[in-house]
């Protein structure tokens, strides 16, 4: 059976205010505010950089710590917060120029594809209304579906079985996707736009494009 092909959505496939390192330090600095807020002792939170394992470290506390009034509470008003940010961003998205012509060429393949998103499901709607996206995947795995967000490797496994895949490639920009796809023993392949970028993410393949996967993965199919 061919190897299925995992998708990171926000700044593989489509370009949102994400990629302004600005506006992530003011999420992260709003996250872990928040989290205060609702009762997150700030050493639970203490030298976690990243949004998301900053929540998935309070999601171990609040269900080790929290009554069930509580957790309720806790899962509503960071749903709201989080939604401010991630409804703004897909509706700002923009393709990147070689998403459609990779993703067709890959379908024409019968390549089976899944996407492995941190934002929620109403936001990937918007994304693949404005997109015409939502053809080329058969399975989506959004933040709504699992309880801890990539690095876990959660979203991924999930994916694999619902594609009854023995074997996969992930796709990604950002070490956490390395992270989820390497603990689920998959073969990462980043996407790395900017050469002067300095971020150093240990992939099994290193691309400035899209465009670059499709040799990659017609190479595995033929083996």
């Amino acid at each position: 059976m061919d190897p299925a092909v995992l998708f990171d959505l926000e700044g593989t496939l489509v370009q949102t205010p994400w990629e302004d390192p600005q506006h992530v330090l003011e999420f992260r600095h709003q996250t872990r505010t928040k989290l205060i807020d609702l009762g997150i002792p700030l050493s639970v939170l203490y030298g976690i950089e990243r949004s998301t394992m900053m929540r998935n470290k309070a999601l171990e506390y609040v269900e080790g710590n929290f009554g069930r009034a509580r957790q309720r509470r806790y899962h509503q008003e960071m749903e709201k917060f989080l939604k401010q940010y991630e409804l703004e961003a897909a509706r700002k998205s923009e393709l990147f120029p070689e998403t459609l012509s990779v993703l067709d060429e890959l379908k024409k393949l019968g390549v089976r594809m899944g996407l492995i998103t941190n934002t929620s499901r109403e936001a990937v709607d918007i994304v693949f209304q404005l997109h015409a996206l939502q053809k080329y995947f058969d399975v989506i795995i959004t933040r709504s579906d699992v309880k801890k967000l990539k690095p876990d490797s959660e979203g991924v496994l999930l994916a694999i079985k619902k594609l009854k895949a023995r074997s996969f490639f992930m796709i990604g920009d950002l070490p956490l996707d390395m992270l989820a796809a390497k603990n689920a023993n998959g073969v990462f392949i980043v996407v790395k736009r900017n050469a002067e970028d300095d971020l150093d993410i240990p992939a099994d393949y290193s691309v400035q494009s899209l465009s670059e996967i499709q040799s990659i993965i017609r190479s595995a199919a033929r083996k």
